[in-house]
């Protein structure tokens, strides 16, 4: 995705992220790598708020694919937000998109899509999307309409 074309307000749910000092890497800025971690953390806080009481044994998640847009670097002393929200809703998958982005100036850092495959780990197998969830991510869209 361009970043011209991203709405930070289309990223309701967000969270702050604390840059470590142990994120930086030789260039100055956070490792790319670490920008994974950032959106890890966003996304269990996600499931947290909105899923709480989740048996992640029954109703578990494979990461499939992430890709990252990398658009400007995160220095160490730079407020930083990471917000998320629900994009595609398949049978069996759908996508978390997230965004890292500096609120002072709403400078956008990166933008993330992560596809998410549904899987019991009681089972060893690819579950279709509860319908608890599809309700749910369809309310939060359509808050964003």
């Amino acid at each position: 995705m361009k970043k011209e074309e991203i709405n930070i307000q289309d990223f309701s749910h967000t969270i702050p992220i604390q840059v470590r000092y142990i994120d930086i890497d030789m260039q100055g800025h956070v490792n790319n790598a670490t920008f994974l971690s950032y959106i890890e953390q966003a996304r269990v806080i996600f499931f947290n708020t909105f899923l709480p009481d989740n048996d992640f044994k029954k109703n578990g998640l494979i990461i499939a694919r992430t890709e990252i847009n990398y658009y400007e670097p995160i220095l160490l002393n730079e407020e930083i937000l990471c917000g998320t929200r629900i994009g595609q809703i398949g049978n069996k998958s759908f996508t978390f998109e997230n965004i890292i982005y500096t609120p002072k100036n709403n400078s956008i850092k990166c933008f993330a899509k992560s596809v998410m495959v549904c899987y019991d780990y009681e089972l060893n197998c690819t579950k279709e999307v509860p319908t608890e969830w599809k309700e749910k991510f369809n309310f939060l869209k359509k808050q964003l309409i």
